[in-house]
């Protein structure tokens, strides 16, 4: 089961109460399709931090960047620049913060046995 908070400050208190050393910040990119863009993506960029509580309980907090159509290159599809500068900035001051509160940080993120997390990094 998942607990699900709506700040950063919010799940860090709880972690620390629960003495949970380990926490995970991860970017993710979803993509979805938009009928009015001619076949492009929508891309949605978000910073999610989740950390293991116990065996079958975790915590999740989800930081909203943005959201925009995707670039069309000679070499594909591609996040707009501006909105990946925002992803990396974002995810800069989110690490930082959960260092300064002194929790170890490792990349990735923890999700449900079931679920299937259709996202990317481009």
């Amino acid at each position: 089961m998942k607990l699900i908070f709506d700040s950063l400050d919010a799940l860090l208190a709880e972690l620390r109460d629960r003495k949970v050393e380990v926490v995970r910040v991860s970017p993710a990119v979803t993509s979805e399709p938009l009928r009015a863009t001619a076949g492009l993506p929508r891309l949605t960029s978000r910073v999610i931090v989740t950390a293991a509580i116990d065996e079958h309980l975790w915590a999740e907090w989800r930081h909203w960047v943005g959201r925009a159509l995707a670039e069309v290159t000679e070499r594909g599809l591609h996040l707009p620049d501006g909105l990946r500068k925002k992803g990396d900035a974002a995810l800069a001051e989110i690490s930082k913060r959960v260092d300064d509160a002194g929790f170890q940080i490792r990349e990735g993120l923890i999700a449900h046995d079931t679920v299937t997390i259709d996202s990317f990094r481009l």
